[in-house]
């Protein structure tokens, strides 16, 4: 038996007889209650919306059994408004030493308020490797040696069943066996299944933490924390750490900084797509929330990526009113974040601190909360060196100081439109890039720090005492030398 049928079979001996199992695998959920009924010694039966009993005569049929029964009900959300119905089931859960078991399976059953504390709900489970695994055996019509089976589970991992034989069956049209391109038919198929079904889309983490220009504080806390993903970190009694929380200026390299920390850990990355997810009715929300989740969790170890994370969660922060579905999914969500045992490290950004929720700026959610400001002249140097050197381009090191310097208050994104301009700008005079070129394009940007300028001081000063600063250590005292505080 599968870890699932064992907890079935444990809750059906400790008394429970009503059962909600909550999952969209209508198939997986029926044979893992065949496998209960199996180890119970019970009859076992299934009911569904075509079967020719109404619900009233298939109750009638399940009370009048003498001996231990298993009694899956599928497409039973309707039956559950009649009343006549639920006075049954409650009369059937009276006697639960008789284990007379009934099983509702649907991921969104509204359970009625007169039965919410007779039904026990527990959640099918993604299929784990062992049953991926199987699956792929079943679907090849040639053995498969375990190092093959073991890159294409691997890429299915986070996938329902039927996505998996889905994803496998493409994957084995492509030469007829499971080879290097097939597993990437499969990445393929899990890439778009997972963005069209939860929200979660892999990103590309080819480039490591020196495509990322400034930010020396977060690499260095990123390169000690990547130390624990190692296996001689259980030898200190260390786990996995849990993610960091970014926030700052927009075009200071959060985004980058996602991918980044992916690759430094050597594990993929998944963005979650918030507004997706939480932006539909109050009765999938929290159902796709709780899917997305489980879909990272089976592909761990991996890094989630959570953009703006403040957008997803608007209405919960105190001053900004009362939005009960938001604010429940938030507490689903700080849960998680705080008690989470796979592999998972959440990288989370966000742009505007008043809406961040004060739940997710606790201790014990992620590991560290750091700002992201905008670069100093040092860090703006690395950046457009960064730019250039990408785009085959160079600088001596005295232009590129003054250039720096004459990008004061410029975001890392504004510089790289910087050295683009500057290339487009030479290209229309058919001649090499020059210095001027740069400035002109530099002295022609408005930066966002000008349009923002009261917006961003009261990020820093929000930011003074509250987090870690991402950037060099004495960069925040020249910053607050400069920059006066807002009253």
């Amino acid at each position: 038996m599968s870890t699932f049928s064992e907890q079935i079979v444990e809750l059906v001996h400790s008394g429970h007889a009503l059962l909600h199992v909550s999952t969209r695998e209508e198939a997986r959920a029926v044979q893992q209650c065949r496998m209960v009924a199996a180890a119970l010694g019970a009859d076992f039966s299934t009911w569904n919306a075509l079967d020719t009993r109404d619900p009233l005569q298939l109750l009638d049929v399940v009370s009048a059994a003498r001996g231990p029964s298993v009694t899956v009900l599928l497409d039973f959300h309707a039956a559950l408004l009649d009343v006549r119905v639920t006075r049954r089931i409650r009369t059937l859960a009276s006697s639960p030493a008789a284990q007379r078991v009934l099983v509702l399976v649907g991921a969104l059953l509204e359970i009625p308020p007169e039965l919410r504390e007779e039904f026990r709900t527990v959640r099918l489970p993604l299929p784990d490797r062992g049953e991926l695994s199987e699956l792929l055996n079943m679907i090849s019509e040639v053995s498969l040696d375990a190092q093959t089976t073991h890159r294409a589970v691997n890429a299915a991992c986070g996938l329902t069943a039927e996505q998996a034989r889905r994803a496998f069956n493409r994957a084995l049209g492509v030469d007829g066996r499971m080879n290097a391109r097939a597993v990437q038919c499969i990445i393929r198929e899990k890439t778009a299944m997972l963005a069209s079904d939860v929200g979660l889309e892999s990103v590309d983490v080819s480039e490591g933490l020196d495509a990322m220009g400034g930010l020396q504080g977060y690499k260095a806390w990123l390169k000690e924390r990547a130390q624990a993903f190692e296996p001689g970190a259980a030898a200190y009694g260390l786990t996995p750490p849990k993610g960091v929380l970014l926030v700052g200026v927009q075009g200071c390299g959060k985004s980058m900084s996602a991918r980044c920390a992916a690759a430094l850990l050597e594990v993929p990355l998944l963005r979650l797509d918030l507004p997706m997810v939480l932006g539909t009715s109050a009765s999938t929300a929290e159902e796709n929330l709780t899917r997305a989740i489980a879909a990272t969790e089976a592909v761990a170890p991996v890094a989630l990526w959570i953009d703006e994370i403040e957008k997803g969660f608007a209405g919960t922060s105190p001053g900004q009113g009362s939005d009960t579905r938001a604010s429940r999914l938030l507490g689903a969500m700080s849960t998680w974040l705080q008690e989470r045992k796979a592999s998972v490290f959440v990288i989370a950004t966000a742009n505007d601190v008043s809406r961040i929720p004060p739940e997710l700026l606790r201790r014990g959610r992620f590991d560290e909360l750091f700002f992201v400001d905008l670069p100093d002249c040092p860090e703006r140097q690395d950046i457009l060196r960064l730019h250039l050197q990408r785009r085959g381009q160079d600088l001596p090191s005295a232009d590129l100081l003054n250039l720096a310097r004459d990008c004061a208050e410029y975001s890392g994104a504004e510089l790289e439109q910087v050295v683009i301009g500057g290339l487009h700008r030479a290209l229309a005079h058919k001649r090499a890039l020059t210095v001027p070129d740069l400035k002109r394009v530099a002295q022609d940007m408005v930066p966002l720090a000008r349009t923002y300028e009261e917006q961003i001081k009261g990020l820093r000063e929000w930011a003074r005492h509250r987090t870690r600063p991402a950037g060099r250590e004495n960069a925040v005292v020249e910053l607050f030398k400069r920059a006066p505080a807002v009253a």
